[in-house]
């Protein structure tokens, strides 16, 4: 029921991506212009994971991808394109899953590991990087059964695998004492653990760019000319028309205007789900009954198809095929539809999701600058 990774285990991150060693920079990497040598060329962009998987080297990738180990995440259910996921799980060598519950993605593992939830385990996090409070978590209980820490199996695996420089044999609040010795911000770690929270006082307003105000010479922005650019230097240098160097409206791939929308003539949005974050929480039976998982689709819509509310309908493109029940609303405008994204697909013998999953119909393609592009998929719905 985790939605993020403990952050004991980031502590012991490789330096540098084995893969990513010998590589070239990317020719478009505004650090390659600026002197230094990263990012590499080595790298895959997330939404395009599942197609170097299934076509590695020969598509053009920097690997073979063999083995899949997945940790805090349930790629299948979260990421775009999942009938693409299935056939790039399905081609892996060995897959490992960290998990505490039977996920799409756990499903697929050769091996999967029992994780401890965080009522089972310390850890200190942050609301959001940079945020102004720390808080700490304490364990309620001891963990079940034979789950295991993230970082405890990380402990164990490492000496078997040659990695020397691991931790293993250092508690969790040894670990965390150092790590909020580290902050600078917390002054006494046995006081932050009794009271379960330390919220800074800043001693002036806070000033976006404060550095770069004061000493506009020492401190440049990351750019060719060191300032905040109107007309970006870098991004003309790269001669994109997709990106040009002054912002402006492109219309998107299957947006409201691209051909397609005549045969699949209906907005997707994949909102956030008030009773689940992401795919966490999902599958729970007393959520379900706070708030069922629905089509949006506006009432004109619904008229013109012949559906009407609580109807069971069918959500399509060519990337595949929901079967889930519809709310009416004219709470979504007209040529839109919305399916909240986190839901755990449930594919039938007919290759029909009954599960919800929003990605069973968005695209692996991102945007010209790298953005996903999730909510810009076209489909159309009617009644099943």
């Amino acid at each position: 029921m985790r939605a993020y990774p403990s952050r004991l285990v980031g502590l012991h991150r490789p330096a540098r991506n084995p893969v990513e060693q010998g590589s070239p920079p990317r020719p478009d990497s505004l650090h390659r212009l600026r002197g230094a040598g990263s990012p590499t060329s080595a790298r895959i962009h997330n939404t395009k994971v599942y197609d170097a998987i299934l076509n590695g080297e020969a598509g053009g990738y920097p690997c073979d991808p063999r083995l899949a180990y997945v940790v805090a995440s349930n790629p299948l259910c979260s990421m775009p394109n999942v009938k693409q996921g299935i056939a790039a799980f399905k081609q892996l060598d060995f897959v490992v899953v960290h998990e505490q519950r039977m996920t799409p993605t756990a499903r697929f593992a050769d091996i999967l590991l029992p994780i401890s939830s965080f009522m089972e385990r310390e850890d200190i996090v942050t609301p959001w990087f940079g945020s102004p409070c720390y808080f700490y978590m304490n364990k309620v209980i001891e963990p079940m059964d034979e789950c295991k820490s993230d970082r405890e199996i990380c402990a164990e695996l490492a000496p078997r695998l040659g990695i020397a420089g691991y931790e293993d044999d250092e508690s969790d609040e040894a670990l965390l004492r150092r790590v909020a010795e580290g902050t600078g911000d917390i002054a006494s770690f046995d006081v932050f653990k009794s009271s379960g929270v330390v919220k800074l006082k800043e001693d002036e307003p806070f000033v976006a760019f404060r550095e770069q105000i004061d000493d506009p010479q020492g401190h440049p922005f990351p750019t060719l000319s060191g300032k905040i650019e109107i007309h970006c230097e870098h991004l003309a240098e790269m001669g994109n028309p997709l990106i040009p160097p002054v912002p402006k409206y492109i219309p998107p791939r299957e947006g409201h205007d691209d051909p397609l929308a005549g045969t699949y003539p209906l907005q997707l949005i994949t909102s956030h789900c008030k009773t689940a974050t992401h795919s966490t929480l999902e599958g729970m039976p007393w959520l379900d009954e706070v708030e069922p998982r629905r089509v949006w689709m506006n009432g004109a819509d619904a008229l013109q198809r012949g559906i009407g509310d609580g109807d069971d309908v069918l959500v399509f493109n060519a990337r595949g095929t929901l079967r889930m029940k519809v709310r009416v609303t004219e709470r979504i405008m007209p040529g839109v539809v919305d399916i909240q994204e986190g839901g755990w697909f449930e594919i039938d013998a007919d290759g029909v999701d009954r599960g919800g999953c929003a990605n069973t119909l968005t695209s692996s393609e991102h945007s010209p600058g790298g953005a996903w592009a999730t909510h810009t998929s076209l489909v159309e719905v009617r009644k099943a």
